[in-house]
């Protein structure tokens, strides 16, 4: 919980100095370029943000594209920042597409084909061969945005690997193009609040049509965001949808024993690092934290048996020895005091003594293996 709220708080202070920067000097966040199209006869504004080391590193990046930049591209680039301050994701290049009201409407709407060209052709092209990319494309869209990538993915469903969509509307008949759809290498992250009514229903009918016919090779994801309203359902879609889609890019790491336990306790941990160098190419190994966190977790719930049972699942002095020996003496701690907690006063002391080996002066941990000795005595 206390991540949370310091995600949240860091995410909201960036924010803040991001739209500060942006009303004293202009758009400082990212540069303004113009894109030439013959499709639409006119120039088409867009937006581009590179991670803070792009010029210093030799990295390939994903690119996220953001539809009704005007609204939305400090936002996308306030999360790129924390979602990487975090580890939650890689860092990853913001494209934001201006769309200038009322012509919007028109743009993305009766006139989508026409702006489908301009990214297949255009846009998307132009970002490539410009930047350092991963041929990794997000697109986003809120409302009228959300339907035009929803039509985007039915015509041309290679061209970005994510679509997601808040709000998406009008889409109802659009939606029964998929029942000739077999396959459908794509993912696709949808949401709705509750008193949108007819984007509900959209909403609605496409979760079921998706529950009832799958289609290989689409990983989807419907999110029912109660608390938001239609203006507001944007800005959380967006955060949950890139939290989706790199859902296996932070280090494995339990906070809840009773849900480690559900979802398959030690297998389930082995089966995401798995999916995480898969996808990543992170090592496929748990880390020395993710191994700590689990058996932390029952340590937070008192459940003694597990604990011991879990730490002996991850050969316990080999575990140790790591710890100690990684700077990480800190979790060592931990279980003595556990053990000791617990009536176990032998292993206590061994761990403090081991960890004496390193700290011989530690007056901390020669009261705490003092009292652990006077309690065997006692015996």
């Amino acid at each position: 919980m206390k991540k949370i709220v310091l995600f949240i708080l860091t995410l909201f202070i960036g924010l803040q100095q991001l739209a500060a920067q942006n009303r004293a000097l202009g758009n400082i966040i990212g540069t303004n370029h113009f894109i030439q199209s013959k499709i639409l006869n006119e120039e088409r504004q867009i937006q581009i943000y590179l991670p803070p080391n792009y010029k210093d590193s030799k990295l390939k990046y994903p690119v996220l594209y953001v539809l009704d930049g005007q609204r939305f591209f400090l936002y996308a680039v306030s999360l790129s920042q924390s979602f990487k301050q975090f580890q939650l994701t890689p860092e990853f290049i913001v494209v934001g597409i201006n769309t200038d009201y009322p012509k919007r409407f028109q743009d993305l709407g009766d006139g989508k084909e026409k702006f489908i060209k301009l990214l297949e052709n255009k846009l998307t092209p132009y970002i490539d061969n410009n930047y350092r990319t991963n041929n990794e494309n997000l697109f986003f869209g809120w409302e009228y945005g959300a339907s035009f990538v929803f039509n985007t993915m039915l015509s041309t469903p290679t061209l970005f690997d994510v679509h997601i969509m808040a709000s998406a509307y009008p889409i109802m008949d659009e939606i029964d193009e998929l029942n000739s759809v077999s396959e459908l290498n794509t993912n696709l992250y949808f949401s709705v609040s509750p008193d949108e009514y007819d984007v509900k229903y959209s909403a609605v009918k496409l979760d079921s049509l998706l529950s009832q016919k799958p289609i290989e090779g689409l990983q989807w994801s419907f999110l029912k965001l109660d608390i938001e309203q239609h203006l507001s359902i944007g800005y959380p879609t967006l955060y949950h949808g890139l939290r989706n889609y790199y859902k296996y890019y932070q280090k494995f790491e339990v906070d809840n024993l009773e849900k480690f336990i559900n979802a398959g306790g030690i297998d389930h941990a082995y089966r995401y690092t798995k999916e995480r160098a898969n996808r990543h190419g992170f090592s496929a190994e748990l880390s020395l934290w993710s191994k700590f966190t689990i058996i932390r977790s029952a340590m937070r719930a008192e459940d003694f048996y597990h604990f011991e049972t879990l730490l002996n699942s991850l050969n316990k002095q080999e575990l140790i020895n790591e710890l100690v020996n990684s700077n990480m003496e800190y979790a060592v701690s931990h279980f003595a005091a556990f053990y000791e907690k617990n009536n176990r006063l032998k292993e206590a002391i061994e761990l403090y003594n081991l960890l004496l080996k390193k700290y011989i002066d530690s007056e901390r941990l020669l009261k705490k293996n003092s009292i652990a000795v006077k309690g065997i005595k006692k015996e």
